[in-house]
């Protein structure tokens, strides 16, 4: 990695209000998860020498959540607090990080302690190293977790033929890089309950570079997941969903392969003529 890259991207001048890093992470009654989130996140910030800031966002939880947020955000200005007055899904809560958000790259992390705060660490040094549009991590469940292997592997096999991507783990929402990189992945026409699920797809369909980085998937040590409610409907939604993001971005797809075509014929032809 050269020195200038390293200046211009990853230091941030006196004075300024921005920072290197912005992870984001959606709350949906959370208040057993919060404090220690909020430790491990800038014990993470803090191991790589890192300026950088946690926003939390309540998603309308009925819960102790928002106290949560707000006593961290008390105790160290890294900490931010955004809050929506209802139940509007985690690609809203992404949405309203996004607007907040100061640094140049943004993580996005589940706020249950699934996905470990501590390796943003590892997909942060991922991205230093290949400066990719986009660094996902590959979730590797612990035992208890691997009977949802199997859905979890049917889904990503069919996000990876539909949309023409070779992807570990598809579905993660948990990636890092560019807030300019990031942001247009969010942007669709029709409404998906869902869209989480798509964040590779809509990677791969734009044509991004990819790095995928092994982590692991570990218990929920408080709270309960929407998916272990209505596994049977949740999984029928996301595969309905899955068609439907993949009809409307099949032209964004189509496009994007001619243009690959057409630079191709077009190197062919200079190469012959040499």
């Amino acid at each position: 990695m050269n020195q200038a890259f390293l200046d211009s991207h990853l230091t941030v001048p006196a004075g300024n209000d921005e920072v290197v890093l912005s992870v984001i992470a959606p709350c949906f009654n959370e208040e057993g998860n919060i404090d220690a989130l909020v430790d491990r996140t800038l014990a993470t910030f803090d191991a790589l020498g890192l300026d950088g800031e946690l926003i939390l966002i309540d998603d309308g939880s009925d819960d102790e959540t928002w106290r949560r947020i707000v006593a961290g955000s008390q105790s160290d200005r890294r900490v931010r607090g955004q809050r929506q007055h209802g139940n509007f899904g985690i690609e809203a809560a992404w949405r309203k990080g996004l607007q907040a958000a100061r640094g140049h790259l943004v993580c996005f992390i589940d706020s249950d302690l699934q996905n470990r705060p501590e390796d943003i660490a590892h997909l942060f040094k991922a991205y230093v190293r290949n400066v990719p549009d986009l660094v996902q991590a590959v979730r590797h469940p612990v035992r208890g977790l691997r009977r949802r292997r199997l859905f979890s592997r049917g889904l990503n096999l069919l996000l990876n033929v539909a949309f023409g991507t070779k992807l570990r783990d598809n579905k993660s929402g948990f990636v890092l890089g560019r807030k300019s990189s990031i942001a247009p992945l969010l942007e669709h026409r029709n409404a998906y309950r869902y869209f989480q699920s798509f964040i590779g797809a809509a990677a791969g369909v734009r044509g991004y570079s990819f790095i995928e980085v092994d982590t692991d998937f570990e218990q929920r040590q408080a709270g309960r997941s929407f998916l272990s409610r209505f596994p049977l409907i949740v999984s029928a939604r996301i595969v309905w969903e899955l068609f439907k993001y993949r009809v409307e971005t099949w032209q964004l797809w189509r496009s994007r392969c001619q243009q690959v075509d057409w630079f191709g014929s077009a190197l062919g032809v200079q190469g012959g003529g040499s």
